[in-house]
């Protein structure tokens, strides 16, 4: 008897750590019944780091699947030549380290204070192909980071550096509302280099872009130097 409300009671703190995540209605493990969720639960662990903490890094053995809980993450990789080319930011209710191959393709560093969801892989994979709900959620999940690395696509694709900027700045309010926040303020917690890099262009290109646009009344800077979309 002891024993089986040890073990209740187990399970309920496992299901109640994802059942209070602060992204779980904008995560694949939304859709998962009790049995699945106290399953995943049990392979879950929340990490805290701090700005400027390497979370993976490229070429390493993939050992875990991330969601981004609170926080901003700057995912980027280190060409031949030793330099650094930002491949994209990702924000709360955002997922990362999942590929097919054996080690993971980029560096991802925290560019704000960041808590993070970790599921080991194995266990993840293990799981996926057990629970069509699982299985199903982290499909629909994998299909609108498609969508974004196509939107990023066409940013890089632009010619005029305007709408570069702007294109990006729409592109962060759309992440936003799309994880349940609101598309103004935008929350541009990089800084104008990584931006730069990002889509390729200078920083004083950046910096002057963004003053068009200001002068045009296109964007707004608020109080707090916040950038917001008219």
């Amino acid at each position: 008897m002891e024993n089986h409300m040890q073990e209740t009671q187990s399970m309920y703190r496992n299901i109640n750590k994802c059942l209070n995540c602060k992204i779980r209605s904008k995560i694949f493990c939304d859709k998962l019944n009790e049995d699945c969720l106290d399953q995943i639960s049990k392979e879950v662990r929340h990490e805290n780091l701090p700005k400027g903490s390497i979370v993976l890094s490229q070429n390493d053995e993939i050992f875990n699947i991330f969601n981004i809980i609170h926080g901003i993450i700057k995912v980027y990789q280190i060409n031949e030549n030793g330099d650094e080319q930002i491949i994209g930011f990702l924000y709360p209710g955002d997922f990362f380290g999942s590929h097919e191959g054996g080690r993971y393709e980029f560096y991802a560093e925290s560019i704000t204070p960041v808590k993070l969801c970790k599921i080991p892989i194995k266990e993840f994979r293990k799981y996926l192909s057990l629970n069509k709900e699982l299985h199903d959620s982290f499909y629909v999940a994998v299909m609108n980071e498609l969508k974004l690395a196509r939107m990023q696509i066409n940013i890089l694709a632009k010619y005029s550096a305007e709408e570069k900027v702007l294109d990006f700045l729409k592109m962060i309010s759309m992440k936003q509302v799309g994880h349940g926040q609101p598309e103004n303020p935008i929350n541009l917690q990089m800084t104008r280099s990584d931006i730069a890099n990002y889509l390729g262009l200078k920083i004083e290109t950046v910096s002057r872009a963004i003053t068009k646009l200001r002068v045009k009344n296109i964007i707004n800077i608020n109080e707090n130097g916040l950038l917001m979309l008219n």
